[in-house]
């Protein structure tokens, strides 16, 4: 989508693993140079390891986990996120 047609709109950006905050802090840098209504981030789990400067507005999950878990989040199953 082209940024112009994003201005003075609400954005909602959304990610399924919010770790180290990477993925929403590239995605958000994209989107900082349009003058946006609003942007709200929202993430299906937090895992809460930040290295980047970024916050979820709505969090679905969060979990403490060490750096060596892997999180799987699969959609349209009862149980959906697996903690391996």
């Amino acid at each position: 989508m082209e940024p112009k047609t994003l201005r003075n709109r609400t954005v909602v950006l959304v990610d399924d693993v919010l770790m180290s905050g990477r993925t929403l802090m590239h995605a958000a840098s994209y989107l900082i140079h349009v003058p946006l209504k609003r942007l709200t981030t929202v993430v299906l789990v937090d895992r809460r390891h930040r290295t980047y400067p970024i916050r979820a507005d709505i969090v679905g999950l969060t979990l403490s986990t060490t750096l060596q878990e892997h999180i799987s989040v699969e959609l349209g199953r009862k149980d959906s996120v697996y903690l391996k």
